[in-house]
């Protein structure tokens, strides 16, 4: 049966509403598709639901996952020195800024404890986890009601492992859109323009594991405020900025 999308046509997005029938498909232990600023994600909260969007992505033993949530969530599962922490709630709380995290994770923690084997495996490496910290007002309230049931999401990019990231949900494979019990659709999302997955930071040794989709713009601001001189994007640079150009329209002769 195909998944149920929403907003219905002829209705507007809603952050909360729509967070919160995200939220409900979860605790029924579905599967979501839903925005993030890099591309949609494929996510589930049960065991069952992961199993099945991990074989719908055609991944295979010793491909991750991650867990996908709030600051506050990351502050629960994760242990770092109160500065390394308090950048990390700058950067995505303060700033706006989506990250991809590896950090290490708090000694058994029960909030992974419903995990089967294969599935903590996937979201952890030693004693690390890898998590989403995602900032946009729809993964903010989605955190948030998670947080609140201490409900663990865990999730991938919406595609067929190694065809690169969905920005729309027209481009999602058919496997993929087929495995979920719900879609979120907000259309064509921010970062389109990298064609890159998000930034992921090894957060204790402060180095990048990947270079994502607006990089340049978290690699100053590490800089700016922290004095974390990280590696540079050899594609985006930003040793001359403001030079650029608009594109002006037929109207704006009567402007």
């Amino acid at each position: 049966m195909a998944p149920r999308v929403i907003p219905a046509p002829g209705v507007l997005p809603d952050y909360k509403r729509d967070a919160r029938e995200a939220f409900e498909c979860l605790q029924a232990g579905g599967v979501i598709i839903v925005p993030t600023d890099f591309g949609y994600g494929i996510m589930s909260a049960s065991n069952e639901g992961i199993e099945r969007a991990f074989n719908a992505k055609e991944r295979v033993y010793g491909h991750t996952l991650g867990v996908i949530g709030s600051f506050r969530a990351f502050e629960n599962l994760c242990t770092l020195p109160p500065e390394k922490m308090e950048m990390i709630r700058v950067l995505t709380v303060d700033m706006d800024q989506s990250l991809n995290t590896v950090a290490p994770l708090k000694k058994d923690h029960p909030m992974l404890a419903h995990l089967t084997p294969e599935n903590r495996f996937r979201v952890t490496k030693g004693e690390t986890l890898g998590m989403n910290i995602g900032e946009s007002p729809f993964l903010r309230e989605l955190g948030h009601l998670n947080d609140e049931a201490d409900q663990l999401m865990v999730g991938s990019s919406a595609n067929i492992t190694g065809t690169g990231q969905k920005l729309r949900v027209e481009d999602i494979e058919p496997k993929v859109f087929a495995a979920a019990d719900l879609v979120v659709d907000y259309g064509l999302q921010r970062y389109h323009r990298y064609q890159r997955s998000g930034t992921i930071l090894d957060v204790e040794n402060m180095r990048i594991l990947r270079i994502g989709a607006g990089y340049e713009i978290f690699r100053e601001r590490v800089k700016k405020w922290w004095g974390y001189d990280l590696i540079p994007d050899p594609v985006n640079k930003t040793d001359t900025v403001g030079v650029s150009h608009s594109i002006k329209t037929d109207y704006a002769e009567t402007y």
